[in-house]
């Protein structure tokens, strides 16, 4: 004999259908989004980590100021090492662009062609994908680099440069105006830019490149001495260490915690919401439970009756939001990706780790936590759901309201009757605002980043040259420029030496003493460095330790970097009374590019800032519109229940003669108050949350970016859920409207 109660599940369904379909729909979209993103980021993980055997990726590579001699190589190569050559020249093109050419790769760092075809003429280039895409270069069109124009023969992806940095030490890779080349032999011989002696190396034992962390550290330092006892060596980077390499995979695994612990949180949030709805389900049909308990129902078999739609809604949502995670959002989020890294060619894999993490897990969160609700909420006896006393304890006394009108009163006692709803309506709101927040702050903090970048810019144009060269222009300004490392964390640090009487940097407060300094406020702030502590820096090549006292905070945003005295520079760093190796100038200066090492132009200051507004763009506002969404449906779903909560009181109200605004001016009105002030509450609670997971995300980047929320952030998250709320508040007037008079005379008692 079938079971009656499954008779009533379409009923149930049709009446509660705008609960069900909300929470359903929400669901789709965050295990659809979820689903798509593990498929797309495990899809190109994989292409990631498979192209450093199938493409031969590097161990390591050095750069040398001159060609290597046969004795060097031979050196090298009795340490087990195979040593290629991968010499580039950096040419310029228009708007500070910068193309990085090379000749075609055939053993090491190879390159992956993503469309079209490889140079064959010396008047053909292919370039970077990326590069292309950002600039709207098409195949087929032609560019200028230096004074030759060039025909885009076809889009490649370089293995070695994933992520486009120009220079290991950069904040950010550069994907809009940086990019790699490859051009024919005879091309790149005839480009007249001095080449860059990059030589590469792996290892050709099976026993070294599985080597530890302690034993490669152990190898490279073997390496490195040899290259040092060469006199030659300008640049020195493991594979390990290098960013144009390993950002792009650490990005990855990065973002797939960050989607996980999104995941989890949204789904705690719907399994309390259908814990409460279902809690309330109960309260309203406890006449009908009492009668089918008393009829003979068992408890459990009750307990499976409330189980199977939620059950059902959050299967059928977990199914759907696959499917659409692996046809339409695994397309949107690995473009996500391909526009900002220069990957290998995208091939779809299926992933079953996604499938248990997007479907079995939060099935498993959503069923365990309503079940754990429905067998506490039916474990009374049938006597007291027939008396409508849900209650396990007796009730506490109520709270005594002071002598406030009767509307306020009233609006009170709707609030302290659906503590545990407005409760959850907070959390919701909590999470939401923190999702909010951090896509409404990034824009604003790169834009506030650069203009402070620009605003404290040290000169137009500061040059660094490989050889003392004077210049006479009486407007430019000598310095001493070097660099050190962190002990524990390997990041490069600056050490500019100031002239007393510059009039580029101000000077007022720096300390004359010998190893006395003023310290950036990024570097101050990443390290949580304070006045007169000590700070230990040590040599990127070789194993000299430097200490210095900070005595000050210097505004330099651009860098993480350290000032001090001409005179104490040269003592630090035992250098001539003259030694300089730079010029700050706020005009370009004719200096012949073979004394040239770098230029350093406001482009270069603010590429980070740049690329991530470019890269990561979208994904503010996708925060922006996944938040407004949560916010929308947690408000809904919950206004919604305690209306429906209260349509007896609601009918008995309307019958006394209260048309229905002033019946939603109790309701909706007590819920509003709510939803403002947990509005209001959370907007410091988050910025809170937001600047503890800014800070501790920020020092696994080489860099700072100041923490900056702009003001108008502030109200803007209390106007936007004010907003959302109007749009629920409209849904439930109607609701209101359509509760009829005769429902204050059923079930009275």
């Amino acid at each position: 004999m079938k079971n009656p109660l499954n008779k009533r599940y379409f009923r149930e369904l049709k009446n509660d259908f705008g609960k069900y379909i909300a929470l359903c729909l929400f669901l789709i979209v965050t295990i659809g989004f979820c689903s798509g993103f593990l498929v797309a980021d495990g899809s190109t993980k994989g292409a990631y980590d498979e192209s450093f055997e199938k493409y031969n990726i590097e161990d390591g590579h050095f750069i040398l100021a001159k060609e290597a001699d046969s004795s060097l190589i031979d050196k090298l190569e009795k340490e087990n090492l195979s040593i290629g050559q991968l010499f580039y020249k950096d040419v310029d093109r228009k708007n500070n662009h910068t193309i990085r050419l090379y000749k075609n790769r055939t053993k090491v760092n190879k390159a992956c062609l993503m469309d079209g075809n490889m140079p064959k003429a010396d008047d053909e280039i292919a370039i970077d994908r990326l590069y292309g895409e950002n600039n709207n270069i098409a195949i087929g069109a032609k560019i200028d680099i230096g004074n030759k124009d060039y025909k885009v023969t076809g889009y490649i992806a370089l293995s070695d440069y994933s992520a486009l940095f120009k220079n290991n030490t950069d904040m950010m890779f550069d994907a809009n105006k940086f990019s790699v080349a490859i051009v024919t032999d005879k091309a790149f011989d005839d480009v007249e830019t001095e080449a860059k002696y990059c030589y590469t190396w792996n290892y050709t034992s099976d026993s070294e490149k599985n080597m530890s962390d302690k034993q490669l550290t152990k190898k490279s330092e073997k390496i490195q001495d040899i290259l040092t006892e060469s006199g030659l060596l300008t640049d020195y980077v493991l594979q390990r260490d290098n960013q144009a390499i390993n950002f792009t995979g650490e990005d990855m695994g990065g973002d797939m915690v960050m989607v996980m612990v999104l995941l989890y949180i949204v789904m705690a949030i719907i399994a309390f919401v259908f814990g409460i709805t279902t809690r309330n389900t109960i309260e309203q049909e406890a006449g009908a439970i009492g009668t089918l308990r008393a009829s003979g129902y068992t408890k459990q078999e009750m307990v499976r009756h409330y189980f199977v739609l939620p059950a059902l809604i959050t299967f059928i949502a977990a199914v759907i939001g696959n499917i659409l995670g692996y046809t339409v959002m695994k397309f949107y989020v690995a473009s996500m990706y391909y526009g900002s890294y220069s990957l290998p060619t995208y091939v779809t894999k299926w992933n079953a780790d996604a499938f248990i993490l997007t479907t079995v897990i939060p099935c498993i969160i959503v069923f365990v936590v309503t079940l754990i609700v429905l067998n506490v909420s039916l474990r009374i006896s049938p006597l007291q759901f027939l008396r409508h006393d849900l209650k396990k304890n007796k009730k506490s006394k109520v709270v005594k309201l002071p002598n406030f009108k009767f509307k306020t009163r009233f609006r009170l006692r709707i609030i302290f009757q659906n503590t545990s709803t407005y409760i959850t309506l907070f959390l919701g709101i909590l999470f939401a605002s923190v999702l909010l927040m951090f896509g409404m702050m990034m824009s604003p903090l790169l834009t506030n980043f650069k203009d402070r970048v620009l605003d404290s810019k040290i000169a137009n144009y500061q040059y660094i040259l490989k050889a003392p060269i004077e210049v006479d222009d009486k407007d430019t300004e000598k310095y001493a420029v070097s660099a050190l490392n962190t002990t524990d964390s390997e990041e490069e640090i600056t050490i500019y030496s100031v002239n007393e009487d510059s009039k580029y940097i101000n000077t007022k407060n720096i300390p004359d003493t010998r190893n006395q300094v003023l310290v950036s406020k990024g570097y101050m702030e990443k390290y949580g460095l304070k006045e007169n502590q000590t700070i230990e820096l040590k040599e990127k090549f070789g194993s000299k330790k430097y200490k210095f006292t900070i005595k000050g905070t210097y505004i330099y945003p651009a860098s993480l970097c350290i000032f001090m005295t001409r005179e104490n520079f040269n003592k630090v760093f035992d250098k001539d009374k003259d030694y300089f190796c730079g010029y700050f100038s706020n005009k370009k200066l004719d200096i012949d590019d073979m004394y040239v090492a770098s230029i350093i132009t406001e482009k270069d200051l603010t590429v980070m800032s740049d690329q991530l507004e470019d890269s990561m763009g979208q994904a503010f506002y996708l925060f922006w519109g996944f938040a407004t969404l949560i916010y929308i449906i947690v408000i809904y779903i919950l206004a919604k229940m305690i209306i429906e909560k209260n349509k007896q009181s609601i009918s008995m109200i309307k019958i006394l003669g209260y048309t229905d605004k002033e019946v939603s001016s109790l309701y909706n009105i007590a819920t509003a108050i709510i939803v403002i002030a947990s509005m209001i509450i959370c907007v410091p609670i988050s910025e809170y949350i937001i600047k503890y997971i800014y800070y501790v995300m920020m020092k696994d980047f080489n860099g700072w970016l100041d923490y900056y929320i702009a003001p108008w952030i502030y109200p803007g998250m209390v106007l936007i859920g004010v907003v959302c709320y109007f749009v629920v508040h409209i849904i439930q007037m109607k609701k209101i409207k359509k509760i009829p008079m005769e429902q204050a005379l059923k079930n009275v008692e």
